[in-house]
């Protein structure tokens, strides 16, 4: 649901980018109604405002949750909250991310797989 100020995570593993991009892509109608990407579809989120959503994909993760939060909108606040909150909830391996900010997630999956892709919901924070 959306909340203002609040930046909800994901991390997981991904094949590539265009994986990734094919699970976060929202398609439209002919007469330009939204439909719910996979990655909406598995999480139940009935919506994602792409203005408001960070995603990438590393070919070479890095080292640590720290350096991987590195270069995301409010960086300094959301690596210092989510390791404080989460540090035990990470996995130790994983090369995508996937951040939506203005938005809380309370949806009750916390795992997706799909084949060798598979997201799992982290936490959420405020970024303000």
């Amino acid at each position: 649901m959306e909340r203002e100020g609040y930046v909800s995570l994901w991390v997981g593993e991904f094949d590539s980018q265009e994986k990734l991009d094919d699970y976060l892509d929202i398609e439209f109608t002919e007469d330009g109604d939204a439909l719910l990407s996979e990655f909406e579809k598995d999480f139940s989120i009935e919506y994602d405002d792409i203005d408001f959503r960070e995603a990438v994909y590393f070919k070479q993760p890095p080292a640590t949750f720290q350096e991987t939060l590195k270069g995301f909108s409010y960086d300094d606040i959301i690596t210092t909250r989510f390791t404080g909150q989460y540090a035990k909830d990470l996995p130790h391996i994983f090369n995508t991310v996937v951040l939506l900010y203005n938005f809380k997630y309370d949806g009750g999956s916390a795992l997706a797989k799909g084949g060798a892709n598979q997201l799992r919901y982290i936490g959420g924070v405020c970024y303000r």
